[in-house]
């Protein structure tokens, strides 16, 4: 019997097969008789092809695990564009390098480069680095990366594992993982969290020849005992069904609240809607107690096709959302592309601060046709259900004028072709700014409703690109100045009759919560794993 300490994340155990993986990403090549443009070729291919295989993690965590975790490979796609990387690739292939020992040196730099600065944070983006550089290897090398060894389950020991491998994780083998290296505030870990896979990160180095036996990986302890005894076993089992028995417990209390209202000890009322990416998701949302849709985002179905879509594919997706929900009120915010959603058939010029530029509502009112094709469709939709529209990016009181007034002539238009809809539509609009949050007395007057994206109000509130890995941390450690913005919006907001509800970021923190239900937000709308736990946690709110 041996046992290896190390930090484990989550709190489940399990018992299995011990199987090695080690990698050999980082080996050297060589290539001498190659000229540099058709390294600089290959490089490009390559590029491209890990483009898309990220492209593909990215949807799968969105769908499998979370919004906020499928943004680790937004992460990704970042540095897989970053332009002193490239060029430092780009130089060493002019130097006469291949394009596969080109990528390691400059892959080897930037990493030093961060852990030089002596952060645990940025220490961890340079995984995120090395994780590029092996999928950017494996594709120049011609590897199958997707083909897998393992044919029965088992528990994964390795080196490290990268975000890419981690989301790869057949989740019907992989019993838990155990690595080399590792900290709980890295992606990986905070990958196997959500994906609710135990695992064991800086156990150091463990005897390649426990290849194969039986272990016992107990994530709560921190513990992987190898070659257990008799009584260990025991102990362990009986552990874990009591664990199994509480955690059912839960999940049935949980399922309890689905039907009751989110009311807080005090006696606010607060509503529990879902943030959906598709009209598909709409029957998950409800399934798991959604009392509404606080966020249909309506850019994905662009996002989807080569071409804009025409207004009846955009009435039949949002009529089956709306017809799914049942009456309930299905919030769908109008085309927000631009900045980090960029759609090719709609020529956008590149810009130096995308962020800061042409994107969201700026976009609608200056493609008029595009816009008015959206606000058609959600009409129509309306005839069916309590269907509202949401505005997003907007900072001034001027563009909530020219929507309305775009919105009356798409009204007048379907009336004249005998289109049935809610003439009484809702129309809102989020708070993404310091501008929206700070003239919220005025905005008030115009919209019968707010949602607050958290994610874009502490971007442009604390001076700090989300997607960008070295400053992105910033957002988390500082979130007073935007919890302040919420507070005095909401304040402001009621004095004029409206509500407010959040659909960012923050929505699903339950440390939160008691400052929401403070600030007498009305709305908290999460992606559906998160439904029934922000109700309860209302309900234990003073």
């Amino acid at each position: 019997m041996k046992i290896y300490s190390g930090t484990g994340i989550g709190t489940k155990k399990t018992s299995g097969v011990l199987r090695f993986y080690k990698s050999d990403g980082q080996s050297a090549y060589k290539n001498n008789f190659t000229t540099c443009e058709n390294e600089l070729k290959r490089l490009e291919l390559a590029i491209k092809e890990v483009k898309k295989a990220l492209e593909k993690m990215h949807k799968r965590a969105k769908s499998h695990i979370g919004d906020e975790e499928a943004k680790i490979f937004e992460i990704h796609l970042m540095l897989l564009e970053d332009e002193d990387l490239m060029e430092t690739a780009h130089l060493e292939i002019s130097q006469g390098m291949c394009a596969e020992n080109a990528v390691l040196e400059a892959s080897d730099k930037y990493c030093k480069m961060l852990k030089a600065l002596n952060d645990e944070y940025l220490s961890e983006r340079a995984k995120d680095i090395k994780d590029i550089a092996s999928q950017l290897l494996n594709v120049l090398s011609g590897k199958d990366v997707s083909e897998s060894i393992h044919t029965s389950p088992y528990i994964l020991v390795a080196e490290d594992l990268t975000p890419s491998q981690t989301v790869m994780l057949d989740k019907d083998m992989i019993l838990g993982f155990v690595t080399f290296f590792g900290t709980p505030s890295s992606h990986t870990a905070i990958l196997a969290r959500a994906m609710g896979i135990p695992a064991l990160v800086g156990v150091g180095d463990i005897d390649m020849e426990h290849d194969g036996e039986f272990c016992l990986l107990d994530s709560e302890k921190g513990e992987l005992i190898v070659n257990p005894t008799d009584n260990e076993i025991e102990l362990f089992k009986e552990r874990e069904k009591e664990e199994n028995r509480i955690a059912k417990e839960h999940e049935s209390y949980l399922r309890s609240l689905i039907n009751k209202p989110a009311i807080s000890k005090n006696g606010h009322r607060v509503l529990i809607y879902a943030n959906i990416g598709s009209e598909k998701e709409a029957e998950g949302a409800l399934l798991n107690g959604a009392e509404g849709i606080g966020l249909l985002r309506s850019e994905m179905m662009y996002l989807s096709l080569d071409r804009y879509p025409t207004e009846d594919e955009l009435y039949y997706a949002y009529k089956e959302a709306v017809t799914e929900m049942k009456g309930r009120r299905v919030i769908i915010r109008t085309l927000d592309i631009g900045a980090d959603k960029q759609i090719p058939y709609f020529n956008i010029q590149k810009e130096e601060n995308p962020a800061l530029g042409y994107r969201g509502v700026r976009i609608c009112l200056d493609r008029i046709d595009v816009f008015k094709t959206q606000l058609r469709a959600i009409l129509r939709a309306s005839a069916f259900g309590k269907a509202s529209i949401m505005l997003p990016m907007i900072v001034s009181e001027n563009e909530i004028v020219k929507c309305r007034e775009l919105l009356e002539e798409c009204k007048n238009e379907l009336f004249e072709e005998n289109y049935a809809f809610d003439s009484k539509i809702e129309l809102g609009i989020m708070i993404e700014t310091p501008a929206s949050a700070v003239m919220s007395d005025v905005l008030a007057k115009h919209v019968s409703f707010f949602s607050v994206g958290t994610n874009d109000l502490t971007q442009y509130t604390l001076a700090v690109d989300r997607q960008n890995p070295k400053v992105s941390h910033i957002g988390e450690e500082n979130r007073e100045p935007i919890l302040r913005l919420i507070g005095y919006a909401s304040e402001q907001i009621h004095k004029n009759g409206g509500w407010i509800g959040i659909c960012g970021e923050l929505g699903a923190d339950l440390t939160l919560t008691q400052r929401f239900v403070d600030m007498k937000i009305d709305e908290l709308s999460v992606s559906s794993p998160y439904l029934l736990g922000v109700r309860k946690r209302v309900g234990e709110c003073e």
